[in-house]
């Protein structure tokens, strides 16, 4: 069964942070695992201050051990962590890593190196895509991130990285469960609209040839 959508991209734009990523919760238990001390009645900002200034006392590769392990330490192996944590200062490894599915936590995690750091993390970025996506036949199919990924082909430039390794899974000719890892984020709005969140390595808004087209999906039956 083929439906077809209407997609208009409404607004991309890159962003360095994905907010309340990092919970007071985490800044108290990361300065545990430091042996800070008492933290008072710090305030969230004074906390993320004194993490900061903590663990810049560390040399890089110490501290991306460090919150590697708190925050994957139960899905990756010591040697794993080891690796990130060398890689983390040479590239972006929200972008490079090769189980995507870890693209969006590395992401965060590189957020807060960079910032302790002032810099010596790679800086990364993501896109916030807002679009529309409307069926011109009646359809009872929910959109999820593959058909999102799969509207948004036509108009992204072929030379983009995701048309280069995912053309085949865009053009429905192979599962998609990648799209899982890529769309980082997924939010469905009012009036046919979804808004996501994705690295800029993927989507960005200068991959877009187009704003709006009319896009044939295969639909399983």
């Amino acid at each position: 069964m083929i439906t077809t959508y209407n997609v208009n991209l409404i607004d991309i734009h890159s962003i360095d942070q994905i907010d309340g990523k990092w919970l007071r919760k985490d800044f108290i238990e990361l300065l545990e695992i430091l042996e800070f001390g008492d933290t008072g009645e710090a305030t969230d900002t004074d906390l993320k201050e004194l993490l900061y200034m903590t663990i810049s006392d560390l040399e890089p590769q110490e501290a991306a051990e460090i919150v590697l392990k708190y925050k994957l330490g139960n899905e990756l192996t010591a040697g794993q962590i080891d690796q990130i944590s060398n890689d983390m200062l040479k590239e972006n490894v929200a972008e490079h890593y090769s189980d995507i599915s870890f693209h969006s936590r590395l992401f965060d995690i590189n957020v807060l190196l960079h910032k302790a750091y002032n810099g010596k993390f790679p800086h990364a970025k993501a896109s916030v895509i807002r679009l529309s996506i409307t069926p011109q036949q009646e359809t009872d199919i929910v959109i999820d991130r593959k058909i999102v990924l799969k509207c948004l082909a036509p108009i992204i430039d072929d030379h983009a990285i995701l048309k280069r390794l995912y053309i085949n899974q865009l053009l429905g000719e192979e599962e998609f469960q990648e799209a899982e890892g890529i769309i980082w984020y997924f939010k469905v709005l009012e009036h046919n609209q979804y808004e996501i969140i994705t690295s800029d390595y993927w989507i960005n808004k200068n991959h877009f040839t187009a704003s709006e087209a009319d896009v044939n999906i295969e639909m399983e039956e």
